[in-house]
């Protein structure tokens, strides 16, 4: 069926609507980003646009004489999306599409109806990328919150818990050395000391330093990072491959903080590879586009400035780590909440040491970024502007967020 014919025979058209070429039409439809299916009277799809196809996963020529309710289904049962659109002129609605792949996608769904039998014109928009940042910014506002709590809570514990190690060293002192007695000492100092080990991880969590900027390779610090794990990487046969890129220059970093970053990852790494095998480091240089600056304004901008602020996109110089190892990769729902603080999937794990590696390369201005799959390893990417950048810091209260301001 044709767009033309389409126009006749569905809703009513207005007389400047009418004169418009069905070409004019199709591409129209075609080009838009927003999904848009029509629905005939005999509640078939007459038309899908490629949004709509690419929304829904499906080929258009084999969508068109389909039963809309086949392809409109929602992971609710019983819900009716095209019964809706039928009964009521215009609809309005959030709802989770059932795709025919079996995938789940997030929609606003609205609907209006015209004509006499009825035609129903559906237009999709995908909710996917409005709700991953409204989740992020969300878990943002819990980790700020967290931050505080912790940065309390770690001063309560750790006096007390000063007293308790200092009392047991003296108790133990007492003790014979084959004192059975002295066992259940060594216990408690044992625990003080990973009670203290984790206050620490919670004040550097919740309180990170102010990275110090100096122009330093990143290549020293990959050999510092191998040099310390030299024992895990030895006794666990595992390959050190590394591949720098020439004539890298300096990046403005925190030696001391990124080698903290990458012994995290590359002790992860060896972790998950108790049998051998291939941990990678790669130095790479790359550029990415900047967006265009948004609508605000800035202090001294002239509406001139503002628009060619907001017509211009630049590009931005980095240098990558990349440190890939031949693991069992990282399941998906495990990807999700990696970097959230407390979660570890180790029996010993605090779950803190990703929570303050990304915490410091926000610091730095960068950014950490893992990208894994199931039984093909995973790799870590760690980026670096090349420029001079302090990034934006957590403030546990008016004066720190003063005496930052300050310091930059």
């Amino acid at each position: 069926m044709s767009v033309a014919t389409l126009r006749r025979a569905g809703p009513r058209k207005s007389d400047v609507a009418g004169r418009i070429p069905a070409g004019l039409t199709s591409a129209l439809l075609d080009d838009a980003e927003i999904a848009v299916l029509l629905i005939g009277p005999d509640q078939r799809i007459a038309l899908i646009n490629a949004a709509a196809a690419r929304l829904l996963a499906v080929q258009p020529a084999r969508t068109r004489g389909r039963d809309a309710r086949d392809l409109l289904r929602t992971v609710v049962a019983g819900d009716d999306l095209v019964g809706e659109a039928l009964r009521a002129r215009v609809t309005e609605r959030d709802a989770l599409l059932l795709r025919p792949d079996g995938g789940e996608v997030p929609v606003l769904l609205r609907s209006f109806r015209d004509g006499q039998p009825p035609w129903v014109l559906v237009a999709l928009r995908d909710l996917t990328q409005q709700r991953r940042m409204q989740q992020e910014l969300r878990r943002h506002e819990r980790l700020a919150t967290l931050g505080q709590l912790a940065a309390g809570v770690a001063h309560e514990i750790r006096n007390p818990l000063a007293g308790i190690g200092t009392s047991a060293q003296v108790l133990l002192r007492r003790f014979e050395p084959r004192d059975g007695r002295a066992r259940f000492v060594r216990v408690i100092l044992d625990e003080v000391e990973r009670l203290d080990r984790i206050v620490t991880s919670l004040l550097q969590y919740a309180r990170p330093r102010i990275p110090q900027l100096r122009p330093r390779p990143l290549a020293p610090c990959i050999d510092r990072v191998v040099d310390l794990s030299r024992d895990a990487i030895a006794q666990n046969g595992i390959e050190i491959q590394a591949d720098m890129a020439p004539g890298l220059g300096p990046v403005y970093i925190d030696a001391d903080l990124i080698t903290q970053v990458l012994l995290n990852v590359t002790l992860n790494a060896v972790q998950a590879m108790p049998r051998g095998g291939i941990l990678r480091y790669e130095v790479r240089r790359l550029r990415r586009r900047v967006p265009p600056r948004g609508p605000g304004r800035r202090a001294g901008d002239t509406a001139r400035a503002r628009r060619a602020a907001r017509r211009t996109t630049g590009w931005v110089d980095y240098q990558q780590i990349r440190l890939s190892d031949t693991g069992p990769g990282i399941p998906r729902a495990v990807r999700e909440k990696m970097f959230d603080p407390f979660f570890s999937t180790k029996p010993q794990g605090t779950g803190l040491g990703l929570a303050i590696s990304q915490s410091i390369m926000q610091e730095h201005g960068g950014s950490i970024e893992v990208a894994s799959r199931e039984k093909r390893g995973t790799t870590v990417l760690l980026n670096f502007r090349v420029e001079k950048r302090h990034g934006e810091r957590r403030h546990t209260d008016a004066h720190a967020s003063r005496a930052d301001a300050a310091h930059r």
